[in-house]
């Protein structure tokens, strides 16, 4: 038994593979692209360290793709094949691999959370837990989680920036704007690298309509995280709604097209934010061309995925975005053949109502959108995030000549987030439809 830096105990041939494995957990909570090579020199330390083909396998079930279920399977069944003599710490963290695998990432949760219980100072287990909470739409259970490990951290302990940005997200996605905003400033100063805590903060400045503070966090500390993995884009596209808000779309086209896109990615996180980005711009009128078909190209083979409803959301506008009617339809019938709860109660009928949208059926869109709007949370991503959503039900309404719902819909958004242009323009244009 090896220990890392934070003196959490490693079954591993030897120290070097158990200082490479730290290396790689360093590289994952800082979104740095060097994660997969030090994953490759733990192998190469200890080609049968239990605990690093469990977190290959991690790696596979976080990239949301459906084609690499099967190597995170692999993975957990090398991790298997290697866990005599591991410690029950490391044997649980198999288990929740493969509770992952089975699409049972609620109960893997579970799992990581009885791991805090008794080694508080696992950050792997810490930021997996954040993960799952978070992509269940469970903002209280992100910030319990933190708060329960909280005394067995310190100021000088390796890692604590990192849990530092963990609890200011936690704390802006459960609404607590300033002690997040005091949280994600420390985390920043006591780890600059930390993408997570950056985004944290962004996140603030989004959700009280403060751009400007917001374009100048984002671009300030551009340094920090502009060679970080693929989480860049989405820092870039949080910037782009800054200026979208500030109405300069001339802005948001060009940092799309230079910047946000990226003809090689398909990691849904970037076709998340490139769908939701494109999505927005037709929001305010603005002619996105042809771009919406590339996105859709991406997409084509993956309509069977279903990993997360919040991601078939995003998938069923694109395909409908871009008139591929038969994928918008398997993706639906396969979503339904799927099952579980939140896929058929909620999942579903979201995706059914983008596509309505798409398609110029408001009246049904507004019926799904009308009956699942409470419960759209529960499908996991930031407030910022599941906003398109509220956004398509406000649009369809002003469509459909709803102008009474689209009116009551828009001074709610007003009354939660006051000092919005785009809100308030779009509001002062239905009350002049509805005086005309």
């Amino acid at each position: 038994m090896f220990e890392d830096r934070r003196g959490i105990s490693f079954t591993a041939s030897g120290g070097d593979a158990v200082k490479a494995f730290d290396q790689v957990v360093d590289a994952y909570l800082s979104s740095s692209p060097e994660a997969g090579p030090r994953l490759k020199a733990t192998f190469d330390a200890d080609p049968d360290m239990a605990m690093a083909h469990c977190l290959k396998g991690y790696f596979f079930l976080l990239m949301g793709s459906g084609v690499l279920i099967g190597r995170a399977r692999k993975a957990f069944e090398l991790a298997n094949k290697n866990a005599a003599g591991v410690s029950a710490r490391e044997q649980a963290h198999i288990r929740a691999l493969g509770l992952w695998c089975d699409d049972r990432p609620v109960a893997a949760g579970q799992v990581w959370e009885d791991i805090l219980h008794d080694h508080p100072r696992d950050l792997l287990a810490q930021r997996l837990a954040h993960h799952v909470h978070f992509y269940a739409g469970d903002a209280g259970e992100m910030r319990a989680s933190l708060e329960r490990t909280s005394n067995a951290w310190a100021e000088g302990d390796p890692g604590y920036g990192y849990i530092l940005g963990m609890r200011a997200f936690a704390l802006e996605e459960s609404g607590n704007y300033a002690a997040a905003e005091k949280t994600g400033r420390h985390a920043v100063e006591v780890n600059p690298d930390n993408p997570w805590a950056i985004h944290a903060v962004a996140h603030i400045m989004e959700m009280q309509d403060r751009s400007d503070d917001g374009i100048a966090w984002i671009k300030g500390l551009e340094p920090h995280w502009v060679n970080a993995n693929n989480f860049r884009y989405h820092l870039w596209w949080h910037r782009a709604l800054m200026h979208l808000d500030q109405g300069d779309s001339d802005q948001v086209l060009g940092m799309y097209d230079e910047i946000i896109w990226d003809d090689e990615s398909d990691e849904y996180l970037d076709l998340c934010n490139d769908v939701a980005l494109l999505a927005r711009l037709e929001f305010q009128g603005v002619d996105v061309g042809d771009r919406w078909r590339p996105v859709a190209d991406k997409i084509a083979e993956r309509t069977e995925d279903h990993i997360l409803s919040f991601i078939d959301a995003h998938f069923a506008m694109a395909l409908a975005a871009a008139g591929d009617g038969e994928k918008v339809d398997h993706l639906l019938t396969t979503l339904g053949d799927k099952g579980g709860a939140l896929r058929s109660d909620v999942g579903l009928p979201l995706c059914r109502a983008v596509v309505a949208h798409r398609r110029g059926d408001f009246a049904a869109a507004i019926s799904d959108l009308s009956r699942i709007r409470k419960d759209i949370i529960h499908v996991g991503g930031s407030h910022a995030q599941r906003d398109l959503f509220e956004q398509v039900l406000i649009d369809a309404t002003i469509k459909s000549g709803d102008l009474t719902q689209a009116r009551a819909l828009l001074e709610d958004r007003i009354a939660n987030s006051p000092n919005n242009p785009l809100s308030r323009q779009k509001l002062a244009a239905v009350v002049e439809a509805q005086n005309s």
